[in-house]
């Protein structure tokens, strides 16, 4: 019985932690709701994309600090981080990004969101997890459907 217990546990964590292991730079089939993250400016050059409720609390390898674009999907939300676990610098995003140039950091303005995001989630505004990681209030262009544009 214990056995079987700890044969699924690992299965479990091994499945829930498929989708990030498995990611890959590309050219995938955007999600009906949910984000694509390119590499350029303007949504070009290569993407992933992730959908509602996906969360990377620390990038796969060959993505951290490489995003440049967002385009988001049917209402979807996305919190991008400046650190991994969700922490540092957060900057709310409800709507298509096609440069974080013009996005500086609040505590480092000489520097913009440009190649920076070291963690993400994509969510539903106002959910449990949206509510849980808020840091005060939004800053401009941030606020719930004034996403930056």
């Amino acid at each position: 019985m214990r056995t079987r217990f700890t044969l699924t546990a690992v299965l479990l964590l091994c499945f829930t932690a498929l989708p990030a292991i498995a990611q890959q730079w590309g050219r995938p089939r955007p999600p009906k709701v949910g984000a694509c993250f390119y590499r350029e400016s303007d949504f070009r050059g290569e993407y992933f994309c992730l959908k509602m409720g996906e969360r990377w609390p620390t990038m796969p390898p060959g993505f951290n600090d490489k995003i440049s674009s967002i385009r988001v999907f049917r209402g979807a939300v996305v919190a991008i981080f400046e650190n991994d676990g969700f922490n540092g610098e957060r900057m709310r995003v409800d709507s298509d990004v096609d440069t974080l140039k013009r996005f500086p950091l609040r505590h480092d303005p000489y520097h913009t969101w440009n190649d920076q995001i070291s963690s993400l989630a994509v969510f539903r505004a106002d959910d449990d997890w949206d509510r849980g990681h808020r840091e005060g209030p939004p800053g401009p262009g941030q606020g719930p459907g004034q996403g930056p544009r």
